[in-house]
């Protein structure tokens, strides 16, 4: 579980910084991540390393920065955690900055990960991990 939990603080560590190609080496290829219209602005499907490069590249497009505080990684087994961060921008043309808390739902497998989900609670992110009734 120790090596899940630092495969899931180093892919945030660096998505908070300007070295967001490197989290790309802890993403599967059979990677799947869901943005809602909950969490996003342009809700859509991300595959693989590509997918997450979209996802992050998208962002940078609008964006003169984009950081990603994490707040706290907590394990709910061994291959599923749920990330507590703050998203924070300045938008490009406007210079607005922005802070949006947000909740993750990783699973990990073999070192890599495999699935994120975005929420606007942990309450939700804990329902998402719960097995399914029955």
């Amino acid at each position: 579980m120790t090596d899940d939990l630092e495969t899931i603080a180093e892919t945030f560590r660096l998505l908070n910084s300007d070295e967001y190609e490197r989290a790309l080496d802890y993403v599967a290829d059979d990677f799947e991540m869901v943005t809602t219209a909950d969490v996003a602005s342009e809700p859509d499907t991300y595959r693989g390393p590509d997918g997450v490069r979209r996802w992050w590249e998208s962002f940078l497009e609008s964006m003169e920065w984009v950081r990603l505080e994490t707040h706290s990684v907590e394990m709910l087994d061994t291959d599923r955690g749920i990330v507590a961060f703050e998203i924070h921008t300045r938008g490009r043309a406007s210079g607005i900055e922005t802070s949006q808390k947000a909740w993750s739902l990783v699973t990990v497998r073999d070192g890599k990960i495999t699935r994120m989900g975005f929420f606007t609670g942990p309450e939700q992110a804990r329902a998402a991990a719960a097995p399914p009734p029955g």
